[in-house]
């Protein structure tokens, strides 16, 4: 313990049980972050966190005032993250809500963490536009509407569901999808377009077939997405390149997708990268996560020293350990700069606005900086939560919500929580905690 800095306290959980527990976050001799708790039953556990404890720091200090939710009001039965509707003790609004319009998909990737392997939608049209009613006076229409799955666009109703979330007000909708229905059907995308949607969110591993092949158990998926990103360029809707970061698999070929991204930047606005969490049956003791802490270092080294540990900032909209990315920019010669380099934590905390959508934080601060944004690329970096690294606090401060179907509002990392036996808190959907 005498190598051990203690950096602060929180509440962290049981991987086994899930049981609430006061938890020590600290630096080692290597100055490393971890977190440790003790349960009575289970006994200790302990996660790493970071790779750099003045880094996790100074990320911390740039937590802003949260703005509260529209509507909290679910009552409270259970101790986090047991009793999620929204309840009292949320502290932030969403910015992005999703609905999981089917089950089903047509792809079987091993380390998705969405409902895929099933017979029927397992929700039909009206429970949808119930949904969506339900979400416009709760959460507002305009909040961020993801429409996901399961594998979305195997709806044959899916326009009709993008014209219903029009008709209720919202104007942000984006589809989440592996990309091969739109990549083999450039009319199928016009009709999504002519719908109403506003962007494509498509899951984009690495830019040879190897992580396909690992991670999706099909490399020949790259040519869909390949002829997907084609179509959205055709069609002319915008899209964001999403990377599941899997460590040993693709967790060295960030800087290549980023650069993917910009050399089609008319087209991709955003890269969105992922560190994969678990979500289902694990061992605690083989734990061993790769962080976004670890892909913000990553970064560094993998673009040649373009992106700088210092150019990823927080975007305000949830917990700063949450969410960060920057926002890339033409430099003089062609490639592409951080438009954040040098913005100091004063700039942003002085320019900072709470009503930025999510992918608009950094280049609302950096236009009223007076930065000429004309054209450029979003990367964002989502640092997702399990039950081996959730903190109550961060989950109280979670932007990024799931529609259930009897109308509930939950945070993300708390409806995809699972023990370490694979047990989930709340049914795909449903209304309780399964068997």
């Amino acid at each position: 313990m005498s190598n051990q800095r203690i950096l602060h306290k929180v509440h962290a959980l049981c991987p086994h049980c899930l049981k609430q527990l006061p938890a020590n976050v600290y630096a080692d001799e290597q100055n490393k972050v971890w977190m440790t708790r003790a349960c009575p039953e289970h006994g200790e556990t302990v996660t790493y966190v970071w790779p750099d404890a003045e880094h996790y720091q100074w990320l911390c200090s740039m937590k802003v005032k949260p703005t509260a939710p529209k509507w909290r009001d679910y009552p409270i039965t259970a101790e986090c993250c047991k009793s999620c509707g929204l309840c009292a003790r949320h502290l932030r609004r969403g910015t992005l809500v999703e609905i999981e319009v089917t089950r089903r998909c047509n792809a079987k990737c091993p380390v998705c963490f969405m409902s895929a392997d099933f017979p029927s939608d397992g929700i039909t049209y009206d429970e949808i536009e119930g949904l969506i009613a339900t979400l416009a006076e709760k959460v507002g229409p305009e909040t961020g509407l993801q429409i996901t799955g399961g594998e979305p666009t195997v709806r044959p109703d899916l326009d009709e569901i993008v014209m219903c979330a029009r008709r209720y007000g919202f104007y942000g909708i984006e589809i989440n999808t592996n990309g091969i229905v739109i990549g083999r059907s450039k009319r199928y995308l016009q009709k999504l377009v002519d719908a109403g949607i506003t962007g494509i969110y498509l899951s984009f591993d690495g830019i040879d077939e190897d992580p396909y092949e690992a991670i999706c158990g099909n490399g020949a998926m790259l040519a869909d997405k390949m002829a997907a990103i084609q179509n959205c360029r055709e069609v002319g809707i915008q899209m964001v390149l999403c990377m599941t970061i899997v460590k040993g698999v693709n967790d060295d070929r960030v800087g290549e997708v980023i650069d993917f991204a910009w050399e089609n930047s008319d087209v991709v606005i955003g890269v969105a990268l992922q560190p994969a969490f678990t979500s289902g049956r694990f061992e605690p003791s083989e734990y061993a996560p790769y962080t976004a802490g670890d892909t913000i270092y990553a970064l560094e080294e993998q673009t040649k020293g373009r992106i700088k540990v210092q150019d990823i900032m927080p975007l305000g909209c949830s917990d700063p350990l949450c969410d960060t990315g920057t926002f890339l920019m033409p430099d003089e010669n062609g490639g592409y700069i951080p438009a954040t380099r040098g913005l100091t934590s004063e700039e942003y905390l002085e320019y900072f606005d709470p009503a930025s959508p999510q992918g608009s934080v950094l280049p609302d601060i950096l236009y009223k900086k007076g930065v000429d944004l004309y054209r450029g690329v979003s990367v964002i970096i989502m640092n997702y939560m399990d039950a081996m690294t959730t903190t109550i606090e961060r989950m109280r401060e979670c932007s990024m919500t799931v529609a259930m179907k009897d109308g509930r509002v939950i945070p993300f990392c708390s409806y995809q929580m699972t023990n370490s036996a694979g047990e989930r808190i709340y049914e795909m959907w449903g209304t309780g905690p399964t068997a």
